[in-house]
């Protein structure tokens, strides 16, 4: 017995840097830190602003193009580099070394749609880039809030074993004094010592769970677990917060708001998009373009400059490839619609899944609260019963376990029906309702 004390100590001693307490900290200060500081959305946020450089790209094909070529070449042997109208032998000029700069200005007039469905489709990626932020947004949400709810639900857990432990220790002392004078037999004191022993280890598992539970809340606010040791207290207490909504009205809500559903929506524009894109590429394109050429002949020195203009038509008469690209674009537009389907009927489950965990951990909740209050006045009794000598060991440690089972099981339901609220908002895309 003395040497598990010293254990149970010894690990409380190095739980306490873990459960070193800091600011009160509330649910809606936690998951503002976590939107705030978690890297995941800080990367999805990088992403955004990517997406929108991507739409700047895009547009800048449709503005003139203005180019510099610039060249210098020494030969073995000379060859006719300028050739001087009208043309004679006299009005070629030989030269071995030579260079040029030409300056050319063009102009895309038709481009067969790809560069506006470019810009389209870069906005379509810029969207799909906001849902993803949205998406790991509501998942750092959801995570903090559930992680904030289950260190709420160890404490008040760890409170009870508290008690138990400090209600055990005077049985422990009453039933030494009753031993002594012979008033219970030595399996009865057994019995309560191995009771004892059973809810410490309860206990130390609590501070170690806490402890996770603590470290985990901090990760997700962005916060350096070897930066500091002092872990935040909760401000809150876990309580059974209504949640107002039905299938129908949260499906409607999920289709407006829940990223998943907003971006299979866009993936459809999106291949619908490549389709035109790959379809863009089969027809002809026109560009005007106009420049400047300078010529130079350095051995011997000579100098010629000439501009020029023009348009230019490409017309795509065979190329297996593009056919090809067009095919795997429809083929993707069908894929993207099944995806849409298929996302649709699982945010139908979850709605509905979530609805379902509501009513059940609700009704969880009034039956563990009736549980508690008799499993409580059980215990009472059968501590008046046994100091006063009329009761049984083995019936006050039922009582008193039945006691604790109580509350554990009612805490465990207002835990389930908070993460089952948590599961309802985030199906239908309502998480941020924990940020007002």
């Amino acid at each position: 017995m003395r040497t598990f004390r010293f254990l149970f100590h010894l690990i409380l001693l190095l739980l306490i840097p873990l459960l070193a307490h800091g600011e009160p900290l509330t649910m809606k200060e936690a998951v503002r830190r976590a939107v705030a500081g978690n890297p995941s959305v800080a990367e999805a946020q990088l992403g955004v602003a990517s997406g929108e450089e991507g739409v700047k790209s895009a547009w800048g094909k449709n503005l003139p193009k203005l180019t510099l070529d610039a060249n210098y070449t020494r030969r073995e042997h000379p060859l006719p580099y300028i050739i001087d109208a009208p043309l004679s032998p006299s009005n070629v000029h030989f030269t071995d070394e030579f260079a040029s700069y030409n300056i050319v200005l063009t102009l895309p007039l038709y481009q067969g749609g790809q560069t506006m469905n470019g810009v389209d489709l870069a906005k379509v990626k810029k969207d799909l880039q906001r849902q993803g932020l949205s998406f790991t947004r509501n998942e750092i949400i959801a995570n903090t809030v559930n992680t904030y709810n289950k260190i709420l639900q160890l404490r008040k857990l760890r409170e009870a074993s508290q008690t138990s432990l400090k209600a055990l220790d005077e049985q422990y002392r009453n039933g030494q004094l009753l031993f002594g004078v012979g008033r219970i037999a030595r399996v009865d004191l057994l019995k309560v010592e191995a009771q004892l022993a059973n809810e410490r280890q309860r206990l130390i598992s609590l501070d170690a769970g806490i402890a996770t539970a603590t470290a985990t809340l901090r990760t997700l606010m962005g916060e350096d677990e070897a930066a500091s040791s002092e872990a935040p207290i909760p401000a809150d207490t876990l309580t059974q917060a209504e949640v107002s909504g039905d299938f129908s009205s949260g499906l409607e809500t999920a289709r407006r708001q829940r990223p998943e559903f907003l971006s299979a929506s866009q993936g459809i524009k999106e291949a619908d998009l490549n389709r035109k894109l790959a379809f863009g590429k089969l027809l002809p394109t026109v560009s005007a373009f106009t420049g400047y050429l300078d010529q130079f002949t350095l051995n011997p020195s000579y100098k010629e400059a000439n501009w020029y203009a023009g348009f230019n038509l490409s017309l795509p008469l065979f190329d297996r490839s593009l056919y090809a690209d067009l095919s795997r674009q429809r083929i993707e537009s069908e894929r993207a619609t099944a995806r849409l389907k298929a996302v649709g009927n699982q945010v139908s489950l979850e709605i509905r899944s979530a609805l379902n965990s509501l009513e059940e951990s609700k009704a969880r909740i009034w039956a563990a609260q009736q549980a508690v209050a008799e499993a409580n006045e059980a215990f009472r009794i059968e501590q008046e019963r046994y100091k006063s000598g009329a009761g049984a060991v083995v019936d006050l440690l039922l009582a008193q376990s039945a006691d604790i089972s109580a509350a554990a099981n009612y805490s465990q339901a207002l835990y389930d029906y908070n993460a089952a609220a948590v599961a309802y908002r985030k199906a239908t895309g309502t998480l941020e309702e924990y940020r007002k």
